[in-house]
C-alpha cells in the first residue's frame, strides 16, 4: 500500500475534527482550523513559490493561556538528503492574552520547525497589544533571541507588525505595514545590503465569515507589497530574499 505524506496525514486528522463541535471539559476547549490557499506567504516572501498550499492548526486553552499548533507545506527542500521533497512547516505556539476593558494583549513564544530543513528552526518572542473601536489598531513586536543552524535568522532581529481593523457590511478589512531591524553579524550577515532597516512590506486584506452550524467557513483575500528600501542592484529583499507583490486567496474552515 502506498505510505501517506505527513501532509495527508496531518489533512486527514483536522478533517476529522471538524466533524466535531469544539470541545470543553472542566473550562479547557479545544478548537482549530483547515484551509487550502493559492499560496503561502510570510512577511511578504512566498513559501510555496507560487504553489498551493494546505495549512491548518489545532490549540487548547485555558482561561487566557493557550498552546497551538499549526503547520503548511512550504518550499522545495535544500537539504540534498532530502532532494525532491517539499519541506512541511510546523509552528508551536504558547500565549497567554488578556484584557483591560477595551485594550487587548498577549504575549508568548513560537518555536517554527521544518521538516527537511531543521537548519532554519529558531525561535521568537512577542508582546502583542490591541485595542477594540470601531477602527481597532494593534501592534506585535517579535523578537528572535537564538541563530538558526544556517544563519538565516539571527538572534536580535526584531520584526514589527502594525495594523489597523474594521468590519464594514459584513466584510472584515484590514491594513497593516511592518517594521524590521536586523541584527547585525560581519560573518554571517556580511552584505548588509540586502537587510535594510525600516518598513519592509504593506499588506492590505479582507476576509467573509459564514458561519454553518459549529464550523465557520472563511473566505479571504489578501495582497503584500514590499516597500523595503533597493538594495543597490534594484531589488527589494526580506531577509535577503527578493520580495516581489503577492496575492493569497483561500478558503478555511475553523471548528
Amino acid at each position: 500500500m502506498k505510505r501517506m505524506s505527513v501532509l495527508s496525514i496531518m489533512v486527514a486528522a483536522l478533517l476529522g475534527l471538524t466533524t466535531i463541535p469544539a470541545a470543553q471539559a472542566e473550562d479547557v476547549s479545544i478548537g482549530g482550523d483547515i484551509g487550502v490557499f493559492n499560496q503561502y506567504v510570510w512577511r511578504g516572501l512566498t513559501q510555496t513559490s507560487g504553489k498551493a498550499a494546505v495549512q491548518g492548526d489545532i490549540s487548547a486553552s485555558y482561561g487566557g493561556l493557550s498552546a497551538s499548533g499549526w503547520f503548511s507545506n512550504a518550499y522545495a527542500s535544500p537539504a540534498p538528503q532530502f532532494a525532491g521533497r517539499d519541506v512541511m512547516e510546523f509552528d508551536w505556539t504558547l500565549d497567554y492574552s488578556g484584557a483591560f476593558g477595551d485594550l487587548g494583549y498577549s504575549v508568548g513564544g513560537i518555536y517554527y520547525t521544518y521538516l527537511y530543513d531543521s537548519a532554519s528552526n529558531f525561535p521568537e518572542a512577542y508582546i502583542g497589544l490591541s485595542y477594540d473601536a470601531l477602527i481597532s489598531p494593534s501592534a506585535t513586536v517579535y523578537v528572535n533571541f537564538t541563530d538558526s543552524q544556517n544563519f538565516a535568522y539571527l538572534a536580535g532581529d526584531v520584526w514589527v507588525d502594525a495594523a489597523l481593523g474594521a468590519s464594514l457590511a459584513g466584510l472584515d478589512l484590514s491594513a497593516g505595514v511592518s517594521f524590521a531591524v536586523w541584527a547585525t553579524d560581519a560573518v554571517n550577515r556580511a552584505t548588509t545590503d540586502n537587510f535594510k532597516d525600516g518598513i519592509q512590506v504593506v499588506t492590505l486584506g479582507l476576509s467573509k465569515d459564514v458561519p454553518m452550524g459549529d464550523v465557520t467557513l472563511t473566505a479571504s483575500l489578501t495582497g503584500t507589497l514590499p516597500v523595503v528600501s533597493d538594495s543597490v542592484d534594484g531589488q527589494k529583499r526580506i531577509y535577503g530574499t527578493v520580495a516581489e507583490n503577492e496575492v493569497v486567496f483561500g478558503l478555511s474552515l475553523a471548528y
